[in-house]
Formats: C-alpha cells, sequence, structure tokens
C-alpha cells in the first residue's frame, strides 16, 4: 500500500462507526480548529478540499468550534463563499509584512484586522452570524485583574504566574481567565464542563472583534476591548485555555472532525512542555484526527510546519518562498484523504487511539 501523506487518527466509537460505514460527511456534526498560528499553512489545501468537495451540499446543521487561526479559518466555511474566503485568509496571512524589524503589537493587531477586513468585506460578518447551517463558536478569554492590562511590566509577571499555576492544576486557570465563546443561533451547540466559561451571541456587529479577540496574543498583539454584546472587558487569544482543546466539551450528537496541523493535541497553551497532559485517546471517543503525517513533515522545506519564529529567522522573501511553498506540497495531504474517502479504503488507513495512548506515538509508527 502506498505510504500515504496525512494520517487519521481515531478514538475507539470513531473508529468503529467509519469502519462499519465507512467515511461520509453526514457522520460529523463538529468540525474543530486549533490554534497555531501560521501552523495552518500545511492544513489550507486539506481545508479546501473539506469545503469544496467532502462538504458540498452539505443539509444539516454543523457546529465549528474554534480558538485562535482556527476562528479564523472556521469563520471561513460559515461565509456564502467560503473558498473565496479561504484564498484571500490564505493570502493576507501569508503576505503579512511589517516596516520595522519587531513591529509592536498595535501594528501586529492591526495587520491581523486589516486581514479579517479583507476575507469578511461588507457582508461576511452577518452571513457567519447568520448562517443556518454552519453554527459557528469562537473561542475567546477574558483577562482578570492585571490580565487585562496592555503594559508588559503587569501582564508579563502575570502570564508567568498563570502559566506557573496552570502547572499545579488546569482547573486554576479559571483564576486568571474567563473562557468566552462567541457563538452563532439563539443558542450554543457546545458546551464546556471544565473551567468558567460564558457564552455570548454573534452578531454582525461583533464577528470581526470575536475573532480578532480569539488570536490575540498576549505580547504580541494588543487585547481586543468590549466587544459588541459581551461582557465589558479585555479579550485575547482562546488557544490560552483552549489551545487544540482537551476534547472533552460536549457537542451536538455525531463524531467529530478535526483537521489539524499535529497528530496530538495540547489542551491548553500552557500546557505545550507538559506533555503528560496531552490528550489521550480516551477522550477521542467520537473525534477523526487528519494531519500531515511526520514523514511528510519532514519532506517540508526545513523539515518542519511553518510557526511564528519564521519571522525573526528568515527574510521577508525568504519567508514568503517557504510558506508558498508549503502550501503548494500540501495539496499532497488534501489530495491523499480525497483518494482515501472516494476510494472507500479508509479501513485500511484508520489508526485506533486506545484510551491512554498519545496519539502521535501511533501515527509515527503506522507511517514509519
Amino acid at each position: 500500500m502506498k505510504r500515504s501523506n496525512c494520517v487519521l487518527l481515531a478514538g475507539a466509537a470513531a473508529a468503529r462507526r467509519i469502519r462499519e460505514e465507512g467515511l461520509r460527511q453526514q457522520q460529523f456534526s463538529t468540525l474543530v480548529g486549533a490554534s497555531g498560528g501560521p501552523k495552518w499553512l500545511v492544513i489550507s489545501q486539506l481545508d479546501r478540499m473539506l469545503m469544496g468537495e467532502f462538504f458540498r451540499g452539505r443539509r444539516e446543521s454543523i457546529a465549528t468550534l474554534g480558538s485562535s487561526i482556527g476562528s479564523f479559518r472556521n469563520m471561513c466555511y460559515a461565509m456564502e463563499e467560503p473558498l473565496g474566503a479561504l484564498e484571500r485568509l490564505e493570502y493576507g496571512y501569508i503576505n503579512q509584512v511589517y516596516d520595522s524589524e519587531k513591529p509592536s503589537p498595535a501594528e501586529i493587531t492591526a495587520a491581523g484586522d486589516k486581514i479579517l477586513q479583507a476575507v469578511l468585506g461588507a457582508d461576511g460578518a452577518r452571513q457567519v452570524a447568520e448562517n443556518p447551517l454552519w453554527h459557528s463558536h469562537f473561542v475567546t478569554v477574558r483577562g482578570r485583574g492585571p490580565l487585562a492590562s496592555e503594559k508588559r511590566a503587569l501582564l508579563g509577571p502575570a502570564l508567568l504566574v498563570s502559566a506557573l499555576a496552570n502547572a499545579v492544576s488546569r482547573r486554576s486557570l479559571s483564576a486568571f481567565w474567563d473562557r468566552v465563546v462567541f457563538h452563532s443561533g439563539e443558542s450554543t451547540a457546545v458546551h464546556f464542563g471544565n473551567l468558567r466559561t460564558t457564552n455570548t451571541r454573534l452578531s454582525a456587529g461583533n464577528v470581526r472583534a470575536a475573532v480578532l479577540a480569539s488570536g490575540s496574543i498576549p505580547l504580541v498583539m494588543a487585547g481586543v476591548q468590549n466587544p459588541e454584546g459581551a461582557p465589558a472587558g479585555n479579550y485575547r487569544d482562546g488557544g490560552i485555555t483552549d489551545y487544540h482543546f482537551d476534547l472533552l466539551f460536549e457537542h451536538p450528537q455525531g463524531l467529530a472532525l478535526y483537521p489539524h496541523f499535529f497528530p496530538y493535541m495540547v489542551p491548553g497553551w500552557f500546557d505545550k512542555s507538559l506533555s503528560w497532559r496531552w490528550v489521550r485517546g480516551g477522550a477521542m471517543q467520537n473525534t477523526l484526527l487528519v494531519a500531515p503525517s511526520p514523514g511528510f513533515v519532514a519532506s517540508l522545506p526545513f523539515g518542519k510546519i511553518p510557526d511564528r519564529n519564521d519571522f525573526y529567522q528568515f527574510s521577508t522573501e525568504e519567508r514568503l518562498k517557504y510558506w508558498n511553498a508549503v502550501v503548494d506540497m500540501s495539496r499532497q495531504v488534501a489530495e491523499d484523504f480525497f483518494d482515501i474517502w472516494q476510494s472507500g479504503t479508509v479501513a485500511d488507513h484508520l489508526i485506533e487511539v486506545g484510551a491512554d495512548d498519545i496519539p502521535h506515538k501511533l501515527s509515527r509508527v503506522a507511517t514509519a
């Protein structure tokens, strides 16, 4: 069997259903999008395939849940011309250029807002807020105490204290952050059982602010103050509480599809180095994760997926060449997923993740 450029990892219930029924869009009630900045470029072609082929003709409602760049991507799914929206997002994101070597948070925030304006156009925010099928959920956090400040002297130490408390217990995040989920529709379709959560309805007047806030990394970007319809405060990157999500949230009955740049999930931003807290297969019961294979990633320029450090490690010309090459090469990931789906060979490629397994270890063994 040809080695695939993508890996398909599934929890026990999802694996059983997909083996019995094959792979069909109707199985999925939820689409998940992770934080990760430029990492998303390695699956932008997969998003195109999902929008244009896999979910084409969708008639049943589907909930999307995203933080940071996952919110930006999922926003495009909820627009009337999703492929065009994604093209504009990709172009604007890749072609960010700053006059200064170390742009200020205000400059980076302005650039992010400019990208959103180009993607949404005159009517996109209304389309997202009122879409009858694609029910968006954009995760943000509202900082408490000094974490609401834009002063580095207050914000920096407060972030450190928050990270240290999180290392002891993830539950401690509620002492520092309120999770605020902006959702379309009269009621939220996704429910979190951990950490304090406030749900706020999306409107044409707050979609842009909600998505921008969802990706506003502390110290890198400025927070978003007082989004329309939400509790007053300074709103920041939802990845702080939900970087890749811990998958313990409740979602509509059905499976969750998770197109991801990594074959593993880190619950919150501060958990990156806490490997014992990474998501195990038990939380993936109803989830199918699709990610680039380790072999594919090794074949990319520099042998890695793009990340924020590329802004500092490469000249603008080098970065543009690199990022565009990754997008072009990532067609192989999308095409392999398409072929697996269309050929009905998903059972041959599916990797079932056991309750105690860390997914990425299985993906490396299976694609070696």
